[in-house]
């Protein structure tokens, strides 16, 4: 059962949330219609939403003008300066990932519509210092990238599953958390990077999902 308010999966039986303790909505007894107009985590409960909480997100967008804060704050010694920025930095929080819920929460494509979604999260094209721009989800048959950003380079792609072996999650440093590059080879002699958040589950799904398939 995913929690509508954290997207926390819990156990079936739970009433209340494992991890926010909000009241869990009854297990309808029938399966819902597939249709474009549901979210990707509603087909049937069991789709899991790779991504950091809201407060955890917030948090994440405002480190960054917490350490510029602190900085002009030990050069300067001037308090209204570093609330000043403590300001813009929770305002900026506060929207951009009001905004990435926004994105989280599209409705799924017509073209998935048939497809089994066994993950998916908020994800981009450019680099771990762009904020998301669409979805990535891990189907079945490999990974789906959908851009709901219409300045976006590339506005979807679809990467076989069995070339997410070349999947590699880059290092380097990055202004938010928990915000990590995966690299793959699409096939044919294409490079991919894919920014999403918790990088580590996305490497471990795809490794999973691969090892699945070669026992059919």
């Amino acid at each position: 059962m995913i929690c509508t308010s954290c997207y926390f999966i819990n156990p079936s039986e739970n009433v209340f949330c494992q991890n926010c303790g909000a009241h869990l909505p009854h297990v309808q007894s029938h399966k819902p219609s597939i249709s474009p107009l549901v979210l990707a985590n509603t087909l049937d409960n069991s789709s899991l939403l790779i991504s950091r909480g809201p407060w955890q997100m917030r948090m994440d967008l405002m480190t960054p003008f917490l350490w510029l804060a602190v900085l002009v704050f030990v050069f300067t010694l001037n308090n209204t300066y570093g609330l000043g920025i403590l300001a813009v930095g929770l305002a900026f929080a506060l929207y951009k990932s009001h905004d990435t819920r926004q994105i989280i929460q599209q409705t799924i494509p017509v073209e998935l519509i048939n497809k089994t979604i066994i993950a998916y999260g908020p994800a981009n094209t450019t680099s771990r210092f762009s904020l998301p721009t669409g979805v990535l989800y891990l189907l079945s048959d490999g990974l789906y990238f959908k851009s709901f950003d219409s300045n976006e380079e590339i506005s979807f792609i679809h990467i076989e599953i069995s070339f997410t072996d070349t999947a590699v999650r880059k290092g380097g440093i990055s202004f938010f958390p928990h915000w990590h590059e995966i690299e793959m080879n699409n096939g044919m002699n294409e490079r991919f990077t894919f920014t999403v958040q918790n990088g580590g589950e996305w490497m471990l799904l795809m490794k999973v999902l691969r090892s699945e398939l070669s026992k059919r």
